[in-house]
């Protein structure tokens, strides 16, 4: 019985041991396989993490592809339109050189003209002046600002020929224009070195008159060497004339005194 018990003792120990060294082993083999299978996970994470960058880059290269294309495309029609620019511009450059010639062959020509029209321009002027001076003394102060108007523009280096003879020939018109004008307004003349307030009526250039306001003395301008001077008899035609001219009287007839005009060159 001892016997028997001593050995299933050492059978029991024999299991125990046996059982023990199992156990170790699959302690041993779950801590292997624990390891493997976090080195696995792991791994694989890092592996969908590569493949998810993988993806971002490519579709990042696929953007940028688009981008780079879109960009040549836009260069290619801005390569075309300046192409396009350059032979335009060299037709503008074409037509710009025969204008220049023209321009230039048109500056030759009007310095020409110049050069005969403007000394005619001062010459008609400097009689402008000359006749102003012996004539009607009639609305001086706006025929001497004619005058001086168009001699400002001929002295101006400026100004262009065509702007020069429309001065003269404004200032010419206005002297013309005078001579077909009858108008009455009232002014100050010199009487014997008074000066007496009377209402003067210009026939065109055929006559000077003036009247007192009173009615009663009238004048007849007679030149500048002869100044005003008294009309004892034709007073009424005076009057009926001046009447007529501003609208208080009936058209008619009215004998008026007329100086003979001197010769002039």
């Amino acid at each position: 019985m001892t016997s028997n018990q001593s050995a299933k003792s050492g059978q029991v120990v024999q299991w125990g041991l046996a059982l023990v060294l199992c156990m170790a082993i699959l302690v041993v083999a779950q801590a292997s396989w624990a390891t493997s299978a976090t080195e696995v996970k792991k791994v694989s994470e890092k592996a969908v993490e590569v493949g998810i960058a993988s993806q971002h880059i490519h579709e990042s290269w696929i953007e940028e592809e688009h981008r780079l294309l879109g960009e040549i495309e836009d260069l290619e029609n801005l390569l075309d339109h300046i192409q396009w620019q350059r032979k335009k511009l060299e037709i503008y450059k074409g037509d710009l050189e025969h204008k220049i010639i023209a321009l230039k062959e048109k500056t030759k020509a009007m310095e020409a003209v110049n050069l005969k029209l403007l000394p005619i321009l001062e010459k008609n002027l400097a009689k402008l002046q000359e006749s102003l001076d012996v004539d009607l003394p009639c609305n001086m102060t706006e025929r001497r600002k004619s005058i001086h108007h168009a001699s400002l523009v001929l002295n101006d280096y400026d100004m262009g020929l065509l702007d020069k003879a429309r001065a003269v020939l404004d200032a010419v018109a206005r002297e013309v224009d005078l001579g077909h004008r009858v108008q009455v307004f009232e002014n100050e003349i010199e009487i014997g070195g008074q000066g007496r307030r009377v209402k003067i009526l210009q026939v065109g250039r055929v006559g000077l008159y003036a009247m007192t306001l009173d009615s009663e003395m009238a004048y007849h301008w007679q030149g500048s060497s002869s100044g005003w001077q008294i009309m004892e008899n034709d007073t009424s035609s005076i009057r009926d004339a001046i009447e007529m001219a501003e609208g208080i009287r009936l058209v008619g007839l009215s004998k008026l005194p007329v100086t003979r005009p001197e010769t002039q060159k």
